[in-house]
């Protein structure tokens, strides 16, 4: 008996109905981050190229004068104007604690314990991605667009209300094990900015670096 019901139509049909609606919501819950943040770029791209700005009210209002409302986070956060980005960072983070850098990841980019914050001159490692699934498809979009960056583009990071401007200098896709960067010195102050690769998995590292613009190869030593 179980095993005509197992081999019933119906149930052949259902099966494979169910199986279709799991795959539907695994791919949008997936994807629709990723979605959600290309759009939202789309459309302060227009606006920048169509008015000169994403400031809204000084479309509407073009005779007067506004604050910027880009810079939300001058205390400590990061701004890439290229990507229209503008969030928080939570900075001393320990990469190799789930429990702690899950809920920094909920508020805004990680800064990663043990790698120099602005102030100083080595390397300070920023990260807005995790292998957990929740959090993959959760806050994991702030760093979606880095792919779009290139040689050129501008990183400002605010750390105690300090702007500090970076440049970008490299571009990097490696495997998820390679820390390799992590040990390398650099002749300027560096910032390396790390994602998941290709958004929406885990199967690789996208690494963005950045060197500061007003430092000199001196203050190292």
């Amino acid at each position: 008996a179980l095993k005509r019901f197992l081999t019933h139509p119906w149930v052949i049909t259902s099966t494979i109905a169910a199986c279709f609606v799991v795959f539907l919501f695994t791919m949008f819950m997936t994807y629709a981050p990723i979605l959600v943040v290309e759009a939202r770029y789309q459309y302060f791209r227009l606006l920048e190229n169509t008015f000169h700005t994403t400031d809204i009210r000084q479309i509407i209002l073009p005779s007067l004068s506004f604050d910027k409302i880009g810079i939300k986070y001058r205390d400590f956060g990061m701004e890439i104007p290229k990507l229209f980005l503008n969030e928080p960072v939570v900075f001393n983070v320990d990469p190799d604690n789930p429990a702690e850098y899950k809920v920094a990841l909920q508020k805004g980019i990680a800064h990663a314990a043990g790698t120099d914050l602005p102030p100083y001159h080595g390397l300070g490692y920023y990260f807005a991605h995790s292998s957990s699934p929740e959090l993959r498809n959760q806050y994991n979009a702030i760093f979606y667009l880095l792919g779009k960056l290139e040689k050129g583009d501008d990183v400002n990071l605010w750390y105690e209300d300090t702007k500090y401007e970076y440049v970008v200098v490299d571009k990097v896709v490696t495997n998820p094990e390679d820390t390799s960067f992590l040990q390398k010195q650099y002749a300027l102050p560096t910032i390396v900015l790390q994602t998941c690769w290709p958004p929406g998995t885990t199967q690789k590292r996208l690494l963005i670096f950045a060197e500061r613009k007003t430092a000199t190869a001196a203050e190292n030593f």
